[in-house]
């Protein structure tokens, strides 16, 4: 009797076993389950926001962008006060990181005028000009200096850029849109509505209610000029 006895607590114990490993087994699998779903979730999420907007990408601190051809890795940057996003694309085999104040998912609703882009390609100097009023500020000096860092980059378009004013001020460069020629453009900086880039000839005219909103046209226009967007 004492055998049996000790063979039947040997059986419940094998039992107990099986049943503990068969629920851990389960807990772990949905574990697993609810993993994968988080992730395809984020999944969605990243992608309706690309595509419709439906959420801010200041929400985000990474997601890739793509143009439809290409995709570029595309990661917010903050610095204190500062946030900025920085792109990374291979310009001439080399590896190249774009920081500028706007991630291109948040600029696809500004309206452009596409010839801009050859216009400048074609061009052996760049002005970038806008009026001496109160309206521009320190903003301001932001777009000339991003603009100039790309257009002027060496290892990019190599085109020289020179700053100018639209009327006589202290001792800048007067340049207005009458002065741009096939091989000189002028970027002229205008406050104005909608937000977008226009053409006049030569001339390109960032437009914009105030410097932010002038400063989203001229990083769509940046990444124009790089082909992260179309």
């Amino acid at each position: 009797m004492t055998e049996h006895k000790h063979e039947s607590h040997e059986h419940a114990g094998h039992d107990e076993e099986s049943r503990d490993d068969s629920l851990n087994n389960r807990k772990m699998n949905i574990l697993l389950l609810c993993l994968i779903g988080s992730l395809v979730i984020f999944a969605g999420i990243v992608y309706i926001n690309q595509r419709t907007g439906f959420l801010s990408t200041s929400d985000l601190a990474y997601y890739q962008y793509s143009n439809g051809e290409d995709s570029f890795n595309v990661k917010r940057i903050i610095d204190g006060t500062y946030v900025g996003w920085q792109t990374e694309m291979y310009i001439k085999d080399f590896r190249y990181i774009l920081e500028i104040y706007n991630d291109p998912a948040s600029l696809e609703d500004i309206e452009i005028d596409r010839a801009v882009k050859n216009k400048i390609l074609d061009d052996e100097q760049v002005f970038i000009t806008w009026a001496p009023v109160p309206e521009f500020k320190q903003t301001t000096v932001f777009i000339y200096n991003d603009l100039k860092k790309v257009i002027a980059e060496p290892d990019i378009f190599n085109i020289p850029v020179g700053f100018a004013q639209t009327s006589e001020y202290k001792n800048y460069t007067v340049m207005g849109c009458k002065d741009a020629t096939p091989k000189q453009s002028v970027i002229l900086l205008k406050i104005g509505e909608p937000t977008g880039i226009l053409t006049e000839g030569n001339c390109i005219i960032l437009q914009g209610k105030d410097e932010a909103e002038i400063m989203k046209a001229a990083d769509r226009l940046i990444y124009l000029l790089l082909g992260v967007m179309r």
